[in-house]
């Protein structure tokens, strides 16, 4: 029974480590296509989500800036986008 109890435990902690890493990934891949969307360093934000999760993750949640670029229709009207040099 004592054998059995060991191989359960360790495979709930190997299930356990390969789920973190898969979410740490993913995570990661998000992360970097997020903040080139938004002009800002991917390698930052990054290592703001993976170092200092979960807090980085929320930080970057509520404070990141909109999407740059002609795809966001949100965005403010600057004449310098439109100044012929």
């Amino acid at each position: 029974m004592a054998d059995f109890l060991n191989v359960a435990v360790f495979t709930a902690m190997l299930v356990g480590i390969l789920a973190s890493i898969a979410v740490v990934i993913l995570l990661s891949q998000w992360a970097i296509a997020d903040a080139r969307l938004r002009g800002k360093s991917p390698l930052l934000v990054w290592f703001a989500i993976v170092f200092f999760f979960p807090w980085g993750l929320l930080a970057w949640l509520l404070f990141r800036p909109e999407p740059v670029g002609p795809a966001n229709p949100r965005r403010p009207f600057r004449l310098e986008d439109y100044r012929v040099q």
